[in-house]
C-alpha cells in the first residue's frame, strides 16, 4: 500500500465531506488512560475499514494483509488497556471518532468501493496513523 496520490482522484477528493479528526487535538487535556482508549477505538475502527471491499484496489495484497495484521495485534496488545472505566470526557471522545469514520465507510459505500475512494481513505487513514503516533509518544513521555 502505498505511493504517491493519484491524479485522477483529486476532484473526487472533494466528495468526502466529513471534517477532519485532530485526535491530537481531541486528546487535549486528557489523561493517560482516555488517550489509550482514542488510539484504541481509532485503530479499531481502522481495522473495520480495511476488511470491507477491496476488490477494486491496485495495492499490493500482501501488504493489505500486513496492515490487517498489524492492527489485530496492536488492538489486541490494547485490549486490556481500553477495557479500564473511562471518563465522561473519553465518551464523548469516542463518540467523535465514530461518527469521523462512519462517515468514511458511508463514502465508501457511496462511491462504490471505487479505486480513487480507498485512495483517499488510504490518505485519510495514514493522516489518523501518523497522529496516533505522536499521540502514543506523548502517552510514553506522561509514564
Amino acid at each position: 500500500m502505498g505511493g504517491r496520490f493519484p491524479r485522477q482522484c483529486v476532484r473526487e477528493r472533494f466528495a468526502l465531506t466529513t471534517k477532519t479528526l485532530n485526535l491530537v487535538k481531541l486528546s487535549e487535556g486528557l489523561q493517560t488512560q482516555d488517550r489509550i482508549q482514542i488510539v484504541h477505538q481509532t485503530l479499531r475502527h481502522i481495522s473495520k475499514i480495511y476488511s470491507m471491499n477491496l476488490g477494486s484496489v491496485t495495492w499490493d495484497r500482501n501488504k493489505v494483509e500486513n496492515l490487517r495484521l498489524l492492527l489485530d495485534r496492536q488492538l489486541s496488545e490494547l485490549e486490556e488497556c481500553a477495557r479500564k472505566q473511562g471518563s465522561e470526557a473519553r465518551l464523548r471522545k469516542n463518540s467523535t471518532i465514530q461518527k469521523y469514520f462512519r462517515k468514511l465507510r458511508k463514502f465508501l459505500k457511496q462511491k462504490t468501493f471505487s479505486n480513487c475512494a480507498w485512495e483517499i481513505i488510504r490518505a485519510e487513514t495514514r493522516a489518523r496513523l501518523q497522529q496516533l503516533l505522536y499521540l502514543m509518544a506523548q502517552v510514553r513521555r506522561r509514564n
